[in-house]
């Protein structure tokens, strides 16, 4: 792995390490998960598990919570599987109504990494004292999705142990302690993919929970899951 950089990315809320995520692996079905308990990494850091799937959902945009999808508000331990509807950032419409893609997602696990996981990367000072995170997540279609050039794992939220969200880390090649693998393409009914979002968190903080806000909704209308988002957390 090459030297590289770290530059802002303020309008997708990421940094951008300067090793774009590519590649990735893909499987025909996921199975449901159950509850991971929390395991010691290499690094000496803890893991959790954690899902992620998408599916065009047909349910009327006010009917989040019905027509099959996890109600506004759930809370998740890692592993836990919710069904949702995930809205491409590229499809959404301030003044329209949104019904989404039906999918089955899950946060895998939590890992606490070590600074040292970066050695081959050019840090500032600052950020070479952070700690860094990875969330492992899973998400698999539950029809055939249209995906763009969106992917899905970017609509999972870390939240930090001070109630901040944190914002992802881009790598602009391959990062292999944690890999963010690009959605399938076609992303068919069963498909799944497992990737994993890298987080540098500052001031010894640590990530305490993942969120998922995006759902249907009805014209002129925020979500129900913005304000409620599905939550996955280690308690």
């Amino acid at each position: 792995m090459t030297a590289s950089r770290i530059a802002a990315l303020s309008a997708a809320g990421a940094l951008a390490l300067g090793m774009a995520a590519c590649g990735g692996s893909d499987s025909d079905d996921a199975g449901a998960s159950t509850a991971a308990p929390a395991t010691t990494t290499a690094a000496g850091g803890t893991t959790t598990s954690a899902t992620t799937t998408e599916t065009t959902t047909t349910a009327d945009a006010g009917d989040a919570g019905s027509g099959g999808l996890t109600p506004p508000g759930t809370k998740l331990g890692f592993g836990e599987q919710a069904t949702a509807a995930w809205v491409p950032p590229s499809n959404f419409s301030a003044t329209g109504g949104q019904q989404g893609y039906k999918v089955l997602i899950s946060v895998d696990a939590i890992e606490r990494g070590a600074i040292d996981d970066l050695k081959n990367i050019q840090l500032d000072a600052d950020q070479r004292r952070s700690t860094p995170y990875y969330v492992k997540v899973t998400v698999k279609a539950l029809e055939d999705i249209k995906v763009g050039t969106d992917d899905p794992d970017v609509t999972f939220d870390a939240i930090d142990d001070r109630g901040q969200e944190q914002g992802k880390v881009i790598f602009i090649g391959e990062f292999p302690r944690c890999d963010d693998t690009q959605v399938p393409r076609p992303f068919s009914n069963g498909k799944s993919f497992e990737s994993c979002l890298t987080y540098l968190v500052p001031g010894g903080g640590s990530i305490d929970e993942v969120r998922w806000s995006s759902g249907p909704s009805r014209a002129n209308e925020n979500t129900p899951y913005y304000e409620k988002p599905i939550v996955w957390s280690g308690s």
